[in-house]
This record gives structure tokens, C-alpha cells and sequence, in this order.
């Protein structure tokens, strides 16, 4: 649990980091391109459950776990790269806007995501121990019951996808004014 903190406190870091050495022009157009925009509503549904999907594929050929570690890193990433934008193109307001954002779209799935990982570490150990002691059978009961729960991640990631389209969207339809 301390090493996804450590993944979350770097990819914070380095997102305000990124986002400070952006180039004037690039930022003047994601600003320009907020300012423009009618809504900011952004459907995570098929996103999440891609790479979600991908990463559990992925782990019984034990590259899952750099796989799963990057996109903890990348969400972290993403909201201080969204904070400072936000800030940046509408002051306090829009502060206020990204930190309620954050706490409805982003807090949650972080929160999955890094269960989800722990997961992953835990089915690429099986399969390292799978390959290494060939004839252990507990092993593979074990590693079934990963998949399962890891599975159960997915779907429950889904649903919450789900109900955050549609819940923000109310949400965020109200808010508007904030950054109009």
C-alpha cells in the first residue's frame, strides 16, 4: 500500500511539474479549448475498462504489474496536470470546479485502481511461482481466485463509470456557471 502512495505522490509531482514546462502555445490552446467548450463532462466507461482489462491479460505474462503501476501513476498524473489548468484558465472558481471534479471522477477509481493493482502483484507472483514450482496445485486455485476478484474490480469499476456519467453530468451541468 505504501509503494501506490509513493506511485500517487510521484505522478502528483510530476504532473505539476509537466504541466509548469509546458510550452506557452500548448497551454494557451488547452486553455482556449476549455474556455470554448459547453460542458467538460468526460465518460471514463470504456477507458477504465480497456485498460483494466488489458492490465489483467496482461499479468499471466507478468507484464501486468508495470502495466497497472504506469496507469496508477497516469491518473495520478492527470489530476495535478488538471488542477493547475483549471487554476490556471479560471482562477479560484475553476480550482473549485477540478477539486469537485477530482473528488467525484477521479477519487474513486484511484481508490480501485489501487486494490486493483495489489491484485495484479499478487497473480504475477502466482505465475512466477507457477512457472517456477510446475506441480504445486494450490497455486493455481489461488491464482483463479485473483482472476475472480480482480474480474469483480472490472465490473465494479464499470458500475461506478456508469454512475458517475451520469451523476456528474447533473453535477456538472449545475456547476457550469463556474467556468463560463
Amino acid at each position: 500500500m505504501s509503494f501506490a502512495c509513493i506511485i500517487i505522490v510521484l505522478g502528483l509531482v510530476l504532473g505539476f511539474i509537466y504541466y509548469y514546462c509546458l510550452d506557452a502555445n500548448v497551454e494557451a490552446n488547452l486553455i482556449y479549448t476549455l474556455k470554448n467548450s459547453p460542458s467538460f463532462t468526460y465518460n471514463a466507461i470504456i477507458k477504465d475498462l480497456i485498460m483494466m482489462s488489458l492490465i489483467l491479460i496482461s499479468a499471466t505474462f507478468i507484464i501486468g504489474l508495470p502495466l497497472a503501476i504506469f496507469y496508477l501513476f497516469y491518473e495520478s498524473l492527470s489530476v495535478s496536470f488538471l488542477i493547475c489548468l483549471f487554476f490556471n484558465a479560471f482562477k479560484i472558481k475553476g480550482l473549485f470546479y477540478i477539486l469537485i471534479y477530482i473528488i467525484f471522477n477521479k477519487l474513486i477509481p484511484i481508490i480501485i485502481i489501487v486494490f486493483f493493482m495489489y491484485k495484479i502483484m499478487n497473480i504475477s507472483r502466482l505465475v512466477v511461482g507457477l512457472i517456477i514450482y510446475k506441480k504445486d496445485p494450490h497455486i493455481l486455485n489461488k491464482l483463479i481466485i485473483y482472476f475472480k476478484n480482480s474480474l469483480s474490480l472490472i465490473v465494479i469499476m464499470t458500475f461506478i463509470n456508469i454512475f458517475l456519467y451520469f451523476a456528474s453530468s447533473f453535477i456538472f451541468g449545475k456547476l457550469a456557471f463556474l467556468i463560463s
